[in-house]
């Protein structure tokens, strides 16, 4: 079944994680005395869906971003964290969002997202030489 963005409309707070997930998170830029903060959140998310554009409106750390994107083509994100180029494509029964420069240096950073179940997105992630997912 292919994955359907419209679903993500909701609030979304992290569940389990696996070890390395923090440290993918430092590595993103996330300040250390922050990370337990990320894990701990909750973000409110609105997904409208078009055709083959989507837009993601949500709020972290009280900063409202909205960003729209079509898939397979290359988009600009901006949250509370900065902007980067992402491109989402979609892979069976997952989306897949590619960052070949996440951070300016050149890092790498790749997820892919699917529906376990009604409730609970898994996101598998490769930052770099780290892989983790929650």
């Amino acid at each position: 079944m292919p994955y359907d963005l419209a679903k993500e409309t909701g609030t979304w707070a992290n569940g389990e994680y696996s070890d390395s997930y923090p440290r993918i998170l430092e590595k993103l830029g996330v300040p250390a005395d922050y990370v337990q903060a990320v894990l701990d959140m909750k973000v409110p998310v609105e997904v409208t869906v078009s055709g083959d554009s989507f837009t993601y409106k949500m709020t972290e750390f009280g900063e409202t971003s909205v960003n729209t994107f079509t898939l397979g083509v290359e988009g600009e994100e901006k949250d509370s964290s900065g902007s980067r180029k992402v491109t989402h494509t979609m892979e069976g029964d997952s989306m897949v969002s590619h960052y070949p420069n996440y951070d300016g240096t050149g890092l790498v950073f790749t997820t892919k997202r699917y529906f376990l179940d009604d409730n609970t997105i898994r996101t598998e992630m490769k930052c770099g030489d780290l892989e983790g997912w929650l």
